[in-house]
């Protein structure tokens, strides 16, 4: 297995640690590439999470300048982590500079506003509140949100899937072996396949010490395998200690049920490399 990690943050960010921290780390961990993918200026007055829209040409030259600088150790990605809507409803436009692009979503959205689907499990509750109490319908939302930016958008990686279910595991906020919420899921999780789009086996919500299993949920894995879709594993790290979180239990788990390859980004594109 090639080992990198495509969905990394940084200081320009909601990372912890440097660019040159990052890309280090990865060298010292053996790496053969790391990518740098800060999340995306989303215009919203509330967004802590998303580069300042004056430090963008910034971070692109950080990236660059980092690239030459460890041209001989490591190969260095230019990445984004887009969100689904900016400054109000418009659709992100992929700077083509860019070597690949993440698209995920992050907010729940409602007739009281936006609530983040990751933030606190109040703002989750709160968001479910916004929709009557019903969390299917919320799901759903949320899920025709991804699908539709999935149709529109030509990012490579789908963000962390099932990304409402960070706070489950121990919170317990909803049934995620209900049949209507599984046949809810598949449907859409279809849909996204259908754009011939990277799915993320992302193992970030296990090194933050929500959950001991990667996104997505394992029937969603198991689905991804029977229709051939491409997979990567991804750390979602915030800081250099997460970098390679449960690399090696989610491999193994991905070749205990069949999956023996993944998408892998190289100079010359996108390739396939064994697990």
């Amino acid at each position: 297995m090639l080992f990198s990690s495509l969905h990394t943050h940084n200081t320009f960010c909601d990372g912890k640690n440097t660019i040159e921290e990052m890309i280090e780390e990865a060298i010292k961990l053996g790496f053969s590439s790391i990518g740098i993918s800060s999340h995306a200026y989303t215009g919203y007055s509330f967004d802590e999470c998303g580069i300042k829209k004056d430090s963008i040409e910034n971070y692109f030259k950080a990236v660059e300048d980092a690239k030459e600088r460890y041209k001989d150790k490591i190969d260095v990605f230019l990445g984004m982590e887009e969100e689904s809507r900016i400054e109000g409803e418009k659709r992100p436009i992929l700077d083509s500079r860019l070597d690949y692009a993440i698209g995920s979503v992050h907010l729940f959205r409602t007739s009281r506003g936006f609530f983040s689907v990751d933030n606190t499990v109040e703002e989750w509750r709160e968001a479910k509140e916004a929709y009557g109490g019903d969390t299917l319908l919320m799901i759903e939302e949320y899920l025709k949100e991804l699908t539709s930016f999935s149709q529109e958008i030509p990012f490579d990686i789908v963000g962390h899937f099932d990304l409402y279910t960070k706070f489950n595991e121990k919170e317990k906020l909803f049934d995620e072996g209900n049949k209507d919420y599984k046949a809810l899921a598949i449907e859409y999780l279809d849909k996204i396949i259908e754009t011939g789009k990277i799915f993320e086996i992302n193992t970030g919500a296990i090194s933050r010490g929500y959950k001991t299993r990667p996104y997505p949920a394992p029937f969603l894995i198991e689905r991804l395998k029977e229709k051939k879709a491409p997979i990567i594993i991804t750390s979602d790290a915030h800081s250099t200690s997460a970098l390679n979180t449960a690399y090696k239990e989610t491999r193994e788990m991905l070749i205990s049920i069949g999956i023996t390859k993944q998408a892998t980004l190289t100079k010359k594109g996108w390739t396939y490399t064994p697990l």
